[in-house]
């Protein structure tokens, strides 16, 4: 039987105010997993008006209550891990080793937000104009916040920030990706079961350009934050006006492999890099630069690597790679390596849709050699399971290539040269450098952040706790006695 999803909107689960519904279908089998409701405006209007009516009360809950309910919720999801892995796995499409890696993450995570906010530290600064006066520094919640997140990570992503805004005090709308919108439901059923006030947490499902708009626009949201594309993130900045903004969008990333560098490890980073969540990660390894001297070896080691990765059905423990997970994203795939193979690319293994499958939606894990930076593998967003190499001959053509496009989210550089690895660091318009591993990096609690359009802000641990709250001073006088 197929599930009815429902909306979550001051402490009811409802449908839309229309009635209208979206199926949701697994990338893997093709099988209808869910109905969800379809919200428009009038419903994001609703869950607005029920957070700010909520916002006082949690702003007012000691932190040690906000602690233990965050806590609980940890209990909730890591009592029922296997079942939401495996859930998570139909829905995205990831292998089911890699959605219990997520579903791991998700306690940590929230876990790490939870100390953060006992930990917040602001200034106490004396009075330099005004000697008798010092000035105390305090973080207050923004109020009524909106979060939008990606298809990519159902759970991580929302584990990521719900929990650290709700602890500083403000009330949340959050808007998951309509391709996944089962695990953002879930892991909003944990914040209920764990006895989070009704209004402080609010689900709206439905299309980006009308929740997510109606979220950004609305007068009654004090801040945003979204993980999305950069059309998307441009579309909600212009919309939201002046209102504090997070924005965490896609990205580029190069891996530059310099003719000293550790072979068989800046392979086996360049496959993590590529192939993990089928390329579909805003700090995949999107472009491969590799030292002219080390070119023909390295890709030979590549490829043969790449022969091992097995594309299967996600359930299955051997699986290596699963399904993309939608249609538009493979034709991008597909497009960025016709794009290439016309302008004088080569195919060395894979490049195509991998057949026998019960979805058009698994792609073959692919190298492609002689990508030149006009071409859109380089000058664009992939986002696919493809491993597109440039050769370079030059510490600053690598440098000019990596820091070509409109992205500057994570970055890498494997060498055995420390003044080359810092070299870069400087160099390198990226939020991140990572000197010795992929590009895609992680952790809890470092800052992750992009320049040019990779994104506004921050988060991460600490700086989590900083995109949902603002700096307020009380001045006080101290007269002497």
């Amino acid at each position: 039987m197929i599930e009815k999803l429902k909306m979550y909107i001051d402490g009811k689960w409802v449908d839309a105010e229309s009635g209208e519904t979206f199926e949701v279908r697994s990338p893997a089998t093709g099988e209808v997993l869910a109905t969800v409701p379809k919200g428009d405006r009038e419903d994001v209007k609703k869950a607005i008006d029920a957070a700010r009516k909520a916002q006082e009360k949690i702003a007012s809950m000691p932190l040690p209550e906000r602690v233990k309910l965050m806590y609980k919720a940890i209990e909730i999801v890591n009592s029922n891990t296997e079942n939401f892995a495996k859930e998570l796995s139909l829905e995205q499409g990831k292998p089911i080793r890699e959605a219990r890696v997520e579903m791991t993450e998700v306690g940590p995570n929230i876990q790490w937000q939870t100390e953060d906010a006992k930990r917040m530290e602001t200034s106490v600064l004396p009075g330099y104009g005004n000697p008798d006066m010092l000035y105390i520094t305090l973080k207050a919640p923004l109020g009524v916040v909106g979060i939008i997140t990606p298809w990519n990570y159902p759970w991580l992503m929302p584990s990521e920030f719900v929990p650290g805004a709700i602890l500083c005090g403000n009330a949340v709308v959050y808007k998951p990706a309509s391709y996944t919108p089962i695990g953002g439901t879930r892991f909003v059923q944990c914040l209920e079961k764990a006895g989070v006030p009704k209004g402080v947490i609010n689900l709206v499902t439905g299309p980006g350009p009308v929740v997510g708009d109606e979220l950004a626009r609305n007068p009654g949201v004090d801040g945003i934050l979204l993980v999305g594309e950069v059309t998307t993130g441009e579309s909600i900045a212009k919309a939201a006006g002046v209102k504090k903004i997070t924005l965490e969008l896609g990205g580029s990333g190069p891996l530059i492999v310099m003719d000293d560098a550790d072979l068989p490890r800046a392979v086996e980073d360049s496959a993590i890099g590529c192939y993990n969540n089928a390329g579909q990660v805003c700090c995949s390894n999107e472009r491969l630069l590799v030292h002219e001297k080390i070119h023909k070896e390295f890709a030979n080691m590549l490829i043969k690597r790449t022969k091992e990765v097995k594309l299967g059905h996600p359930l299955k423990e051997d699986t290596d790679l699963g399904p993309m997970n939608n249609e538009a994203t493979v034709k991008k795939v597909e497009t960025h390596i016709k794009d290439g193979v016309d302008k004088g690319a080569k195919v060395l293994f894979g490049g195509k849709r991998g057949t026998g499958f019960p979805t058009k939606l698994y792609f073959e894990p692919t190298v492609v050699d002689n990508v030149t930076p006009d071409m859109l593998m380089n000058r664009e967003e992939t986002f696919g399971p493809v491993a597109p190499m440039i050769e370079f001959s030059s510490l600053d053509e690598a440098i000019e290539i990596a820091n070509g496009t409109p992205y500057g989210l994570s970055s890498a550089i494997h060498t055995k040269d420390l003044d080359k690895a810092f070299y870069f660091g400087r160099k390198l318009r990226t939020g991140q450098v990572v000197v010795n591993g992929s590009v895609l990096t992680w952790d809890y609690h470092h800052p992750w952040t992009g320049v040019k359009k990779s994104g506004i802000g921050a988060s991460g641990g600490k700086w989590t706790i900083e995109a949902f709250t603002s700096l307020k001073t009380i001045m006080l006088r101290t007269a002497k006695p």
